[in-house]
């Protein structure tokens, strides 16, 4: 079950996504209705079926629509043995949606984590090139931070010996005796504990201590989770944990929800929440199955990125067949039921 919507990508977005559940399951029949807006209306689609059905609201949380107008139409059809499952939302399967929207909106967190897992980068590393920045250098044990070798051009000063062999050179010799002199041997440099050389007279060599690496910047990015609204309180407990959920996945980034209708925060007003904290590059996630009038008012509140609505995305097949399964293990039907898209 769609809502429906006069913009005319709705429809194809919704038929585009239930392709998608029709081939993840190829013996499932899978039909289509909306609430309203658009053609076919649920009404029409139930009265049109025999037997029994299961009802999948592309929703993303509880509200009217779910509570009230679903079972009404359910209930208008008598001659079917209708389940309703769940409203999508909310759900981890939707934080990977729309992580990926995120993404090929162009968003990065972009705080000193990479892109790809959330992890802390490496230390020293600058977040706009990647490449290691001068404070990532240690000057006290003139090691190179990458491989833990002493930098070509670093030899060990007063002792004449290549920093790699820990060997003396050929001439290192004491001119008055012609025998191998101790001057080169890294107990008066320091770096005894680095050459990997044995002292033979003189108290051991204490290793020279390592500067802390510089703690990881706090994030300067947030995101706004644009959703359409309810005055239900449901609605708006859903989609908090859809923000946490998406936040989470995220890598801890901020993530507020912005509401186009209902009690608030508006989206306007989240993007200043968000700047008042000190959070300066604030990107828009789109909580909407299909573009709409809701999706694109959204979208001009947007201070920068922007993300598409959900869509046709792999992880939202996979949630309305989970959604299916679900209805189907409260109360199992006698045979696989047709589907029915909300």
């Amino acid at each position: 079950m769609a809502h429906g919507s006069r913009n005319p990508e709705a429809l194809r977005t919704v038929t585009a996504l239930l392709d998608r559940v029709r081939a993840l399951r190829p013996g499932l029949p899978v039909r289509l209705g909306h609430i309203e807006l658009n053609r076919p209306l649920l009404t029409d689609t139930l009265a049109a079926l025999r037997g029994e059905a299961v009802l999948v609201p592309l929703l993303l949380g509880r509200g009217y629509h779910v509570k009230q107008d679903i079972p009404d139409v359910a209930a208008a059809a008598p001659h079917l043995r209708v389940l309703i499952a769940a409203p999508l939302g909310p759900d981890p399967l939707l934080a990977e949606a729309l992580h990926t929207r995120l993404t090929e909106a162009g968003w990065s967190a972009d705080t000193g984590r990479t892109a790809e897992t959330g992890r802390l980068a490496d230390i020293g590393r600058t977040a706009e090139t990647g490449r290691l920045a001068d404070v990532s250098r240690l000057p006290e044990a003139g090691r190179a931070p990458e491989t833990g070798r002493a930098p070509e051009t670093g030899r060990a000063p007063e002792t004449g010996r290549a920093p790699e062999t820990g060997r003396a050179p050929e001439t290192g010799r004491a001119p008055e005796t012609g025998r191998p002199t101790t001057a080169g041997r890294a107990i008066q440099t320091g770096l005894r504990a680095q050459t990997g050389l044995r002292a033979e007279t003189g108290p051991p060599a204490q290793p020279q201590p390592r500067p802390r690496p510089p703690a990881p910047a706090p994030h300067t990015a947030g995101v706004v989770l644009a959703a359409a609204g309810s005055r239900d309180p449901d609605a708006a407990l859903d989609t908090a944990r859809a923000a946490a959920l998406l936040g989470a996945r995220l890598g801890g980034v901020p993530v507020l929800p912005g509401y186009a209708s209902g009690s608030g925060p508006t989206v306007s007003e989240a993007v200043r929440t968000l700047t008042a904290l000190g959070h300066d590059r604030i990107a828009v996630a789109s909580y909407f199955t299909a573009p709409g009038r809701f999706a694109t008012e959204c979208a001009e509140a947007a201070p920068g990125v922007v993300a598409a609505p959900l869509g046709a995305h792999p992880a939202v097949a996979r949630l309305v067949l989970h959604r299916y399964e679900q209805a189907l293990a409260s109360a199992p039907l006698s045979h696989p039921a047709a589907t029915v898209g909300v």
